[in-house]
């Protein structure tokens, strides 16, 4: 892996990884001549054999053959110092096909027939120039914004592309080397015989059934039982998996993932000409099958990339609002897999509920809503660290401390006022901008009524204990973890753990298991807090918070005037 800030023969900066595609390490870089920022695959290891080389080669190559402006564009290749070849191209602003599938289920369609045309026009020039695809599935098939609003599909990672070779051209991938993705790879590529256009129009018709339908023609949770029914040939119709659609798309798919190459239909083009056809005849709809159309998710936000993972599991991605270009922060959470599944939800929904405050230290929720898939949450995107991140070199000068524990204060009163707590609230759910010194706290979760909140929402490695001291639980009051409904008190208690640990660096209640924790938390104070610089009268009121008897914390005016006379 290489370190951001690595400099790639003198050209092209590291700016931090994107993940992994074919055959290289795929990063976001810089290019420092012209300032723009580039997508870089870089062959995993200086040491690859020839023919791992070759074939990386033979990618360079093929994709830069392709000018289409729905195919990815390469932009250099080349060999750096240590001798891994790297293949330079344009950075797309995602996000790929897969994601908007995994967050709006199935696409009406009208949207599926948009991405099709596009893809088929792209794919279809490949062909023309003798370059199969050989992985073509939706993850490869991602969305880029230009800065004029444009929003377009592009085809990329051409990685597996087999040049229709002569006769004296090496065979570099072996008869039974299969390098795609098992749930769109065509029967004749999973027996390791030839592969051909036939066979990008096969995993293009798998992309169109899942478009359609929300699921895969083909699912098992083992790829050798997957690579079974592949071969077997034998699903369900699309129109039986999602009624209404018309039964000339069931004939039209069928032809265009039969087992015999031969078969299928004449070219991609064909196939997409004929099953826009047999949409078009089922009439107008109203497109409403999936949250990408109607009055869905993706109809009204286009997603970007990932920016981490977010609270009970789900994932956090940037989006844009398309009809005022605003930037947010899309949270959604999958149903798949969830074995509390009820308790997750009623807790993401209790969390967005608490948040509709409007405050400048609470995260602002746009939007809720859920579909099959799961249930998302929109908000204001904040560009920042976490508040861990910041404390992560130690402990804050006093000047600083006072400043964040009067905005979290705040934020707290302004959630009183109107029914909301802000239990549960941790560095980790707290972001950070500014410069230091001038740090602005925005707030993004709250709302912990029960116990049961948080246990119903634990894996079985936080319950063991493993994680204890990297959770929520150490900044929750001891009636709380008790069992008692929190109120105002509990807040004032979960503001002193976080002015303790802002100060010094460090914890006041820790312990392996919970009941070690709640046992800690009701034996006596902390450690008394202290830091340099620290007034004897703030360290006081953040002790005060910390009583493990709720009448004893006095108010969060009480804390307010006690910090704000603490001067530094």
């Amino acid at each position: 892996m290489l370190p951001p800030g690595h400099v790639i023969d003198g050209r092209y900066e590291i700016l931090g990884p994107l993940g992994a595609g074919g055959m290289g390490q795929i990063y976001k870089a810089r290019r420092v001549t012209l300032g723009d920022e580039v997508a870089l695959k870089v062959l995993l290891s200086p040491d690859a054999d020839r023919e791992a080389r070759e074939r990386f080669l033979r990618e360079s190559r093929a994709s830069a053959q392709l000018r289409h402006p729905h195919i990815v564009s390469i932009l250099d290749f080349d060999m750096d110092a240590e001798g891994r070849p790297f293949l330079v191209m344009e950075l797309l602003s995602g996000p790929s096909l897969r994601d908007e599938l995994d967050l709006g289920g199935a696409l009406g369609p009208a949207r599926a027939a948009e991405v099709l045309r596009v893809v088929a026009s792209a794919v279809q020039l490949a062909h023309d120039h003798g370059i199969t695809h050989r992985d073509l599935k939706p993850a490869n098939i991602v969305a880029h914004r230009y800065g004029s609003g444009d929003r377009v599909y592009k085809v990329i990672d051409f990685g597996l592309a087999s040049m229709a070779a002569a006769p004296d051209v090496t065979r570099l991938t072996l008869p039974f080397t299969f390098l795609g993705t098992i749930a769109y790879a065509p029967p004749e590529q999973l027996a390791g015989d030839a592969v051909s256009p036939a066979s990008d129009q096969y995993s293009l018709a798998v992309i169109a059934y899942e478009m359609l339908t929300g699921r895969r023609p083909f699912e098992a949770p083992e790829p050798m039982a997957l690579a079974q029914q592949v071969m077997s040939g034998t699903t369900s119709p699309p129109s039986s998996v999602r009624p209404g659609l018309p039964p000339g798309v069931d004939t039209v798919i069928a032809r265009g993932m039969t087992r015999v190459p031969g078969e299928r239909w004449p070219s991609v083009s064909a196939f997409v000409d004929a099953l826009l056809d047999a949409l078009d005849a089922a009439g107008p709809s109203d497109d409403t099958g999936g949250t990408l159309d109607g009055d869905g998710l993706l109809a009204r936000y286009d997603l970007g990339d990932v920016l981490g993972p977010g609270r009970l599991g789900s994932i956090v991605r940037r989006g844009t609002h398309r009809a005022l270009s605003i930037p947010v922060a899309i949270r959604h959470l999958k149903r798949e897999g969830q074995t509390q599944w009820d308790a997750l939800r009623a807790r993401f929904l209790q969390e967005a509920r608490t948040l509709q405050v409007r405050h400048p230290h609470l995260l602002n929720v746009r939007d809720y809503g859920e579909d099959a898939s799961g249930v998302f949450v929109v908000t204001d995107l904040v560009d920042g660290p976490s508040l861990r991140a910041v404390i992560a070199g130690g402990g804050l000068e006093w000047a600083r401390t006072r400043r964040m524990v009067l905005q979290m204060t705040d934020a707290a009163g302004a959630l009183h006022r109107h029914g909301g707590l802000l239990t549960g609230v941790n560095p980790d759910t707290i972001r950070v901008t500014g410069d230091a010194g001038a740090e602005h706290l925005v707030l993004t979760s709250g709302g912990i009524r029960v116990l049961s909140d948080v246990l119903a929402t634990m894996r079985e490695t936080e319950l063991r204990g493993v994680e204890a001291n990297e959770l929520e639980l150490p900044y929750l009051a001891p009636e709380v973890l008790t069992g008692r409904p929190p109120d105002a008190r509990a807040d004032l208690f979960t503001i002193g753990v976080v002015a303790y640990e802002l100060a010094s660096a460090r914890l006041p209640f820790q312990a392996p298991t919970l009941p070690e924790l709640i046992g800690a938390m009701f034996a006596g104070a902390p450690p008394a807090v202290s830091a340099p610089g620290l007034p004897a009268s703030a360290a006081a009121a953040i002790m005060r918070c910390l009583a493990a008897d709720p009448a004893a914390r006095g108010t969060l005016a009480d804390l307010q005037t006690a910090v704000r006379q603490a001067a530094a």
